[in-house]
């Protein structure tokens, strides 16, 4: 039951609305909260889209009807308390699924040709179902409160486990970098900068865009496309070139625009309010074997340093490293799903696993060249913290995991309680075909 409570109450309901477009929709009322109500079509759909439709499509749709009923009195609740939910909060939780469903669809093209209806349309539909699913999280949130465990709660949690329910994991390790890029020089910055302009002055004189683009640019993944980074919303790029790239007009080249990727020329193709198409061409200032000969000397230094323990990584990664996306998790790499500090072997990057393969725990590898992601080439050193190796979960090794799934379980039981007891106030009708749901007996007695 609880894959399909955590995926709905994430899942966004555009997909509902999307297969209206589709013919799946049933207009059928199969529960009523207060004044707000659940269609047959809110449950079809979901089944549709979580490919439900199995030996158990009985009982999953028993469990999407009790999560719905879940959100709707959580929502009015949070409406009755004044639970605060700005509309910027709404509008970028609406942007950032938005362009969830962009991304699925292809492109804003197909995701507006599939609802048949632009940009701004869409969001219009979806705003109010949107500040609903905020308004929900915010009162669950509230009711939970600081929740604490034991270990002792920790303890009987995992021992109430079946054998056969307790988890296995795949072998995982912790690791963290340190980054120094080779600087460069001013030479190098000038000729890159001569080049950029060169090439400005050949687009004002009426050459293709694109063709340029194509030949010179030196951002690999969107010159083969003649420079079309696609659709992006804002937020998506370095504040330099998004700053410059929101003040062109269509069809407008931008002038020469400098960021840690290089120097840019940009062309505006097209602006939907916060969504923008763009051209661009990129030139990169050259590293010279000198730049990159100094920053192998200096990370090799700072590598002595932390094997001679005279600094602690976390200490040495605040002051040397140069990669801010790691640096700001204390150089740990991190899992891009789930956000944390422990990896599965089989979702490294091929040339992190061959470099710590071989490492035992603490220790740190030699200085190594590879390309950060900017694209620009650099040094590192990886250290590895911990590793676990395929195993069946158990307390020594799984605490942490064992302790948030104890507390998940007992903030289960609070909202629970809480809402047993909101619905001896709150007006509830189910259609008769929800009768015989285990999930919901004890709300249709009340």
């Amino acid at each position: 039951m609880m894959r399909i409570l955590t995926f709905i109450f994430l899942f966004c309901v555009i997909s509902n609305h999307l297969n209206a477009q589709n013919g799946i929709v049933l207009d059928k009322i199969d529960a009523i909260v207060a004044d707000k109500i659940i269609l047959q079509s809110d449950i079809e759909n979901q089944m549709e889209i979580m490919n439900l439709r199995d030996e158990h499509e009985a009982e999953n749709k028993c469990e999407l009807m009790y999560q719905m009923i879940f959100n709707k009195i959580l929502t009015i609740q949070a409406e009755k308390d004044s639970v605060p939910i700005s509309e910027d909060d709404v509008e970028q939780e609406l942007d950032r699924k938005i362009n969830y469903f962009i991304s699925m669809a292809g492109s804003v093209e197909a995701f507006e040709a599939y609802y048949n209806k632009n940009i701004q349309q869409i969001k219009d539909d979806f705003r109010d179902d949107i500040r609903e699913q905020l308004y929900a999280g915010e009162m669950r949130k509230k009711i939970v409160g600081e929740l604490k465990v034991t270990p002792s709660e920790v303890k009987t949690f995992f021992e109430n486990i079946a054998p056969e329910d307790i988890p296995y994991f795949n072998a995982e390790v912790e690791i963290a970098q340190i980054v120094i890029k080779p600087k460069i020089s001013d030479e190098q910055r000038q000729i890159a900068l001569n080049k950029i302009n060169d090439l400005k002055k050949r687009l004002q004189d009426g050459e293709s865009f694109e063709l340029i683009a194509s030949l010179y640019s030196e951002d690999p993944g969107s010159a083969q496309e003649g420079g079309d980074l696609g659709w992006a919303t804002r937020g998506n790029y370095v504040k330099e070139f998004e700053a410059a790239a929101f003040k062109l007009k269509p069809g407008e080249v931008s002038d020469v625009v400098e960021t840690t990727f290089g120097f840019h020329l940009i062309e505006l193709i097209e602006r939907r309010g916060d969504q923008i198409n763009l051209k661009h061409i990129l030139v990169r200032p050259k590293t010279t074997s000198a730049g990159a000969e100094l920053a192998y000397k200096k990370i090799d230094s700072v590598r002595t340093a932390l094997i001679d323990n005279m600094l602690p990584f976390t200490e040495a990664v605040k002051f040397f490293s140069e990669d801010e996306y790691s640096k700001n998790t204390g150089g740990y790499l991190l899992d891009q799903e789930t956000g944390s500090t422990m990896i599965e072997v089989k979702d490294l990057e091929p040339e992190v696993y061959k470099s710590i393969e071989d490492l035992n725990v603490g220790d740190i590898t030699e200085p190594q060249m590879f390309q950060t992601n900017d694209g620009t080439p650099a040094y590192r050193i990886l250290k590895l913290f911990s590793k676990r190796e395929p195993h069946i979960a158990n307390l020594q090794q799984d605490y942490d995991r064992i302790q948030t799934a104890t507390l998940n379980q007992k903030e289960q039981g609070v909202i629970e309680k809480w809402l047993q007891k909101s619905l001896g106030k709150t007006y509830l009708m189910l259609d008769s075909k929800y009768q015989s749901c285990e999930e919901l007996k004890n709300w249709i007695k009340n």
